[in-house]
């Protein structure tokens, strides 16, 4: 594989990070593809996860990234007093590795992560860790995430989950 696009594969997973923290959420949208899917699976037990986004349960499961652009959009209204101000987050990626799928067209990123979200009202800093498997796509100039799945390891949710907590 390239090693230039496997550079480019783990800055993309990093810079995907920094817009997420810095609330860039128009760039942020700019690195999924139309199709993309945004998928966090919850646990059918201790040690498995559900396979099936569509007949299983799931703690979010975004197809197409209209539904992604949605999620920005009420954000962005602040109609929600409940969720202003918005918690300040930081993302950490680290052991990214990067696997060829078809050629170096398509590539699987997998990365532990964690978040750290600090809760204004609240004055309380909440923690999520866990496992990222981004598949990219190629797009002639740059790669694009084609899916996110986003493996919880704490899944005992203390507040609410949002896109950009995890």
């Amino acid at each position: 594989m390239n090693q230039q696009r496997k550079e480019q594969a783990r800055e993309l997973v990093a810079r995907e990070a920094l817009y997420l923290d810095t609330k860039q959420w128009s760039a942020w949208l700019d690195l999924y593809e139309t199709e993309a899917v945004f998928w966090v699976p919850s646990w059918r037990d201790e040690a498995d996860l559900t396979q099936d986004p569509q007949t299983e349960l799931s703690f979010m499961y975004l197809r197409g990234k209209a539904l992604l652009e949605e999620r920005v959009r009420r954000l962005g209204s602040e109609r929600s007093a409940a969720g202003l101000p918005l918690p300040r987050t930081v993302h950490m990626v680290s052991g990214s590795l990067v696997d060829e799928l078809e050629s170096d067209t398509l590539l699987r990123v997998s990365s532990a992560w964690s978040s750290h979200i600090y809760m204004h009202k609240e004055n309380a800093l909440l923690t999520y860790a866990g496992r990222y498997e981004h598949i990219l796509a190629w797009a002639g100039d740059a790669y694009r995430i084609q899916s996110k799945k986003i493996i919880l390891a704490n899944d005992f949710l203390i507040a609410k989950l949002d896109f950009f907590y995890v």
